[in-house]
Protein backbone atom coordinates (compact mmCIF):
# COMPACT_ATOMS: atom_id res chain seq x y z
CA UNK A 1 0.00 0.00 0.00
CA UNK A 2 2.70 2.17 0.91
CA UNK A 3 4.34 1.83 -2.15
CA UNK A 4 1.70 2.13 -4.75
CA UNK A 5 1.24 5.55 -2.44
CA UNK A 6 4.80 6.84 -2.90
CA UNK A 7 4.73 5.59 -7.00
CA UNK A 8 1.83 7.79 -7.43
CA UNK A 9 3.21 10.73 -5.47
CA UNK A 10 5.94 10.48 -8.01
CA UNK A 11 4.04 10.36 -10.85
CA UNK A 12 2.15 13.10 -9.80
CA UNK A 13 5.33 15.65 -9.01
CA UNK A 14 6.61 14.76 -12.06
CA UNK A 15 3.29 15.25 -14.31
CA UNK A 16 3.28 18.86 -12.24
CA UNK A 17 7.42 19.64 -13.30
CA UNK A 18 6.37 18.86 -16.81
CA UNK A 19 3.10 21.36 -16.54
CA UNK A 20 5.23 24.27 -15.20
CA UNK A 21 8.10 24.22 -17.81
CA UNK A 22 7.56 27.74 -19.85
CA UNK A 23 5.03 29.14 -17.13
CA UNK A 24 5.89 32.20 -15.59
CA UNK A 25 5.10 32.94 -12.08
CA UNK A 26 2.92 35.65 -10.82
CA UNK A 27 5.99 37.68 -9.95
CA UNK A 28 7.16 37.41 -13.52
CA UNK A 29 3.90 38.40 -14.82
CA UNK A 30 3.92 41.97 -13.05
CA UNK A 31 7.43 42.36 -14.20
CA UNK A 32 6.55 41.96 -17.38
CA UNK A 33 4.24 44.70 -17.73
CA UNK A 34 5.82 46.80 -15.55
CA UNK A 35 9.42 46.10 -17.94
CA UNK A 36 7.40 46.73 -21.03
CA UNK A 37 5.69 49.69 -19.39
CA UNK A 38 8.96 51.61 -18.20
CA UNK A 39 10.93 50.87 -21.99
CA UNK A 40 7.72 52.50 -23.79
CA UNK A 41 7.72 55.88 -21.33
CA UNK A 42 11.72 55.61 -21.89
CA UNK A 43 11.79 55.33 -24.95
CA UNK A 44 9.04 58.22 -25.38
CA UNK A 45 10.58 60.75 -23.84
CA UNK A 46 14.45 60.32 -24.75
CA UNK A 47 16.08 62.64 -22.32
CA UNK A 48 19.68 62.51 -21.59
CA UNK A 49 21.42 63.69 -18.49
CA UNK A 50 20.77 62.83 -15.08
CA UNK A 51 16.83 61.55 -14.16
CA UNK A 52 15.46 61.66 -10.27
CA UNK A 53 12.47 59.56 -10.23
CA UNK A 54 9.86 59.99 -8.24
CA UNK A 55 6.87 58.13 -7.75
CA UNK A 56 3.75 60.38 -6.97
CA UNK A 57 0.87 57.74 -6.18
CA UNK A 58 1.42 54.08 -6.05
CA UNK A 59 -1.38 51.38 -5.38
CA UNK A 60 0.22 49.32 -2.74
CA UNK A 61 3.05 46.53 -2.28
CA UNK A 62 3.98 45.71 -5.71
CA UNK A 63 5.28 49.34 -6.53
CA UNK A 64 8.97 48.76 -6.13
CA UNK A 65 8.89 46.01 -9.32
CA UNK A 66 8.00 49.31 -11.44
CA UNK A 67 10.58 51.48 -9.71
CA UNK A 68 13.02 48.90 -10.69
CA UNK A 69 11.97 48.41 -14.32
CA UNK A 70 12.51 52.44 -14.63
CA UNK A 71 15.92 52.15 -13.01
CA UNK A 72 16.83 49.54 -14.93
CA UNK A 73 15.64 50.84 -18.49
CA UNK A 74 16.92 54.34 -17.89
CA UNK A 75 20.81 53.04 -17.02
CA UNK A 76 20.24 51.14 -20.11
CA UNK A 77 19.64 54.35 -22.46
CA UNK A 78 22.84 55.45 -20.71
CA UNK A 79 20.93 58.01 -18.39
CA UNK A 80 22.16 58.60 -14.97
CA UNK A 81 19.22 58.13 -12.71
CA UNK A 82 18.55 58.67 -8.41
CA UNK A 83 15.65 57.36 -6.94
CA UNK A 84 15.70 59.79 -4.01
CA UNK A 85 13.49 62.75 -3.97
CA UNK A 86 13.51 65.69 -5.33
CA UNK A 87 14.82 67.72 -2.43
CA UNK A 88 17.47 65.31 -1.54
CA UNK A 89 18.89 64.49 -4.86
CA UNK A 90 21.95 66.53 -5.56
CA UNK A 91 21.91 68.19 -9.36
CA UNK A 92 25.24 67.65 -11.21
CA UNK A 93 26.42 71.01 -12.44
CA UNK A 94 27.74 69.87 -15.35
CA UNK A 95 24.32 68.06 -16.84
CA UNK A 96 20.84 68.70 -17.81
CA UNK A 97 18.81 67.24 -14.73
CA UNK A 98 14.78 66.20 -14.83
CA UNK A 99 12.38 64.89 -12.63
CA UNK A 100 10.57 62.14 -14.05
CA UNK A 101 7.09 62.06 -11.82
CA UNK A 102 4.71 58.86 -12.55
CA UNK A 103 1.55 57.93 -11.34
CA UNK A 104 0.52 53.91 -11.42
CA UNK A 105 -3.20 54.46 -11.64
CA UNK A 106 -3.41 50.78 -11.88
CA UNK A 107 -1.69 47.66 -10.98
CA UNK A 108 -3.48 44.37 -10.61
CA UNK A 109 -3.34 40.77 -10.99
CA UNK A 110 -6.38 38.61 -10.57
CA UNK A 111 -7.71 35.01 -11.66
CA UNK A 112 -11.17 36.53 -13.96
CA UNK A 113 -12.19 32.72 -14.59
CA UNK A 114 -11.46 29.36 -12.81
CA UNK A 115 -13.28 26.53 -14.47
CA UNK A 116 -13.82 22.69 -15.26
CA UNK A 117 -14.81 22.10 -18.89
CA UNK A 118 -15.90 18.48 -17.18
CA UNK A 119 -16.86 16.98 -13.87
CA UNK A 120 -14.22 14.84 -14.11
CA UNK A 121 -12.42 16.92 -16.31
CA UNK A 122 -9.13 18.95 -14.95
CA UNK A 123 -10.09 22.91 -13.50
CA UNK A 124 -8.04 25.75 -15.59
CA UNK A 125 -7.31 29.20 -14.14
CA UNK A 126 -7.31 32.56 -16.38
CA UNK A 127 -4.71 34.86 -15.47
CA UNK A 128 -4.60 38.59 -16.36
CA UNK A 129 -2.68 41.23 -15.36
CA UNK A 130 -2.61 44.50 -16.51
CA UNK A 131 -1.11 48.46 -15.46
CA UNK A 132 -1.40 52.04 -16.41
CA UNK A 133 1.19 54.54 -15.38
CA UNK A 134 1.12 58.52 -16.45
CA UNK A 135 4.40 59.84 -16.41
CA UNK A 136 5.77 63.74 -16.77
CA UNK A 137 8.98 64.66 -17.10
CA UNK A 138 10.28 68.63 -16.21
CA UNK A 139 13.32 70.42 -16.42
CA UNK A 140 14.29 70.94 -12.92
CA UNK A 141 16.31 73.85 -13.87
CA UNK A 142 13.87 75.57 -15.48
CA UNK A 143 10.46 74.21 -14.54
CA UNK A 144 8.98 73.52 -17.62
CA UNK A 145 7.14 70.19 -18.28
CA UNK A 146 9.14 68.58 -21.52
CA UNK A 147 7.46 65.95 -21.77
CA UNK A 148 3.96 64.19 -20.92
CA UNK A 149 2.51 60.53 -21.51
CA UNK A 150 1.13 57.09 -20.07
CA UNK A 151 1.13 53.55 -20.79
CA UNK A 152 -0.68 50.78 -20.17
CA UNK A 153 -0.14 47.17 -20.53
CA UNK A 154 -1.62 43.79 -20.65
CA UNK A 155 -1.03 40.15 -20.04
CA UNK A 156 -3.23 36.87 -19.82
CA UNK A 157 -3.19 33.73 -20.32
CA UNK A 158 -4.51 30.18 -18.75
CA UNK A 159 -2.93 27.51 -16.90
CA UNK A 160 -4.14 24.74 -15.01
CA UNK A 161 -5.13 24.56 -11.73
CA UNK A 162 -2.90 22.57 -9.96
CA UNK A 163 -0.24 25.12 -11.15
CA UNK A 164 -1.49 27.56 -8.66
CA UNK A 165 0.87 26.78 -5.69
CA UNK A 166 3.85 27.13 -7.77
CA UNK A 167 2.79 30.14 -9.62
CA UNK A 168 1.82 31.93 -6.09
CA UNK A 169 4.37 33.06 -3.82
CA UNK A 170 4.32 32.79 0.12
CA UNK A 171 6.38 36.63 0.87
CA UNK A 172 4.43 38.63 -1.32
CA UNK A 173 0.62 38.64 -0.76
CA UNK A 174 -0.20 40.38 -4.45
CA UNK A 175 1.11 37.29 -6.01
CA UNK A 176 -2.08 35.41 -4.20
CA UNK A 177 -5.10 37.24 -5.86
CA UNK A 178 -8.58 35.80 -4.39
CA UNK A 179 -9.28 32.26 -6.34
CA UNK A 180 -13.21 32.82 -6.75
CA UNK A 181 -14.35 29.38 -7.21
CA UNK A 182 -18.06 27.44 -7.86
CA UNK A 183 -18.99 26.63 -3.99
CA UNK A 184 -20.51 23.43 -5.65
CA UNK A 185 -17.20 22.47 -7.29
CA UNK A 186 -15.48 23.00 -4.15
CA UNK A 187 -17.96 20.35 -2.50
CA UNK A 188 -18.01 18.37 -5.18
CA UNK A 189 -13.90 18.15 -6.33
CA UNK A 190 -13.01 16.38 -2.73
CA UNK A 191 -15.70 13.59 -3.39
CA UNK A 192 -14.33 12.86 -6.95
CA UNK A 193 -10.99 12.33 -5.78
CA UNK A 194 -12.08 10.61 -2.64
CA UNK A 195 -13.81 7.86 -4.36
CA UNK A 196 -10.98 7.92 -7.22
CA UNK A 197 -8.51 6.91 -4.56
CA UNK A 198 -11.05 4.66 -2.54
CA UNK A 199 -11.46 2.49 -6.41
CA UNK A 200 -7.47 2.87 -6.49
CA UNK A 201 -7.05 0.61 -3.35
CA UNK A 202 -9.90 -1.46 -3.58
CA UNK A 203 -8.31 -2.67 -7.16
CA UNK A 204 -4.63 -2.86 -5.35
CA UNK A 205 -6.46 -5.10 -2.81
CA UNK A 206 -8.29 -7.18 -4.72
CA UNK A 207 -4.74 -7.89 -7.14
CA UNK A 208 -3.17 -8.92 -4.34
CA UNK A 209 -5.90 -11.32 -3.04
CA UNK A 210 -5.99 -13.08 -6.79
CA UNK A 211 -1.75 -13.30 -6.51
Amino acid sequence: MCLFLLIASDASFALLAKEAEGVLSNFQILERVSSEAAREIVASFGAGGFIMLNKVKGVGDADFILEDAFIFRMKEAGMRVTALKPQAAAIPADSSAYELSYRIVRMSLSYPKIWRSRWIGSRRVERSAQITVHAQLVDRRTGDVAWVGESQKRYGDTIPHSLLNVVEEKQYEFTRPPRNEHRIAKFVEPVIVAGIVTGLVFLFFSNQKND
